[in-house]
């Protein structure tokens, strides 16, 4: 049988990679503080072909979510689908934690052998951590309350969106942009802001699996990438998706921030 190892991963066989950043700007774009943290992880992994962008069901899915309310991005014109999909599985983590992971984590944990392997279209993914870290994830969303749904702006997209389709036509990973740019760099660009933060995932192609593996954050000592997701301070959100990558296909980078304020 097939074996692959993935290190941040439980959802997508080509999720490879993930690294996230975030930044307090307290003087609205003028001044860094020091209290800037990163976090990234690396699988080591040879990657594994996915078929193309499958649509997210779970966007119909009315029987268990307000969809009207958190599909925020849905009618703008500056977003794919899957970018939209991102931020709609955002909110619906935001809005009810403790629903999300009964309903979409919660499944996979069931899938795990005792040797800390699972199967995935019918190869065996060896995890980092193993379930502890799905129920771990699990424990933490149930305890959460509710919070402010996150807003689309188009700058935090357009920032998100020159870095990955840049970063595509590369082999390259994180935050650093082919030009230099940095996270925050490139948000100032379109727009000023109190704080802000990055995510990025490599290899997933679908909304939903790149936010669960997000939330899930095999691998990242102090889960970074789930306390952006949950981080209270950042109320507006960008999304930029772009395939080709030359090692891992695909990748989204994920842009957030509070107090952001677009350029007259």
């Amino acid at each position: 049988m097939k074996i692959t190892k993935i290190i941040l991963s439980f959802i997508a066989s080509a999720m490879l990679f993930a690294s996230c950043e975030t930044l307090s700007n307290l003087l609205g774009g003028n001044f860094f503080n020091s209290n800037l943290q990163s976090e990234s992880g690396e699988q080591k992994v040879t990657p594994i072909s996915k078929s193309a962008t499958k649509k997210n069901s779970a966007i119909q899915d009315t029987e268990n979510w307000d969809i009207a309310s958190l599909d925020t991005a849905r009618n703008v014109d500056y977003l794919s689908e899957i970018e939209k999909d991102v931020i709609l599985e955002m909110n619906k983590a935001r809005s009810d934690p403790k629903k999300y992971a009964e309903l979409y984590i919660a499944p996979f944990a069931k899938k795990f052998r005792s040797d800390g392997t699972y199967i995935k279209d019918g190869v065996t993914m060896m995890t980092n951590e193993g379930v502890a870290v799905v129920n771990e994830c699990i424990k933490e969303m149930s305890a959460k309350k509710a919070m402010e749904i996150l807003r689309p702006e188009k700058g935090l997209s357009l920032a998100a969106q020159s870095h990955a389709t840049s970063q595509a036509k590369t082999s390259q990973t994180g935050h650093k942009g082919t030009d230099g740019s940095s996270p925050f760099t490139r948000i100032q660009k379109y727009g000023t802001f109190r704080t802000a933060g990055e995510n990025i995932s490599y290899g997933s192609k679908d909304g939903q699996e790149i936010v669960i593996q997000l939330l899930v954050d095999d691998g990242v000592k102090n889960r970074g990438h789930r306390k952006n997701i949950f981080n209270s301070a950042f109320t507006q959100t960008g999304v930029g998706y772009a395939e080709g990558h030359k090692t891992y296909r695909a990748e989204c980078v994920i842009t957030y921030a509070g107090g952001y304020e677009e350029k007259k």
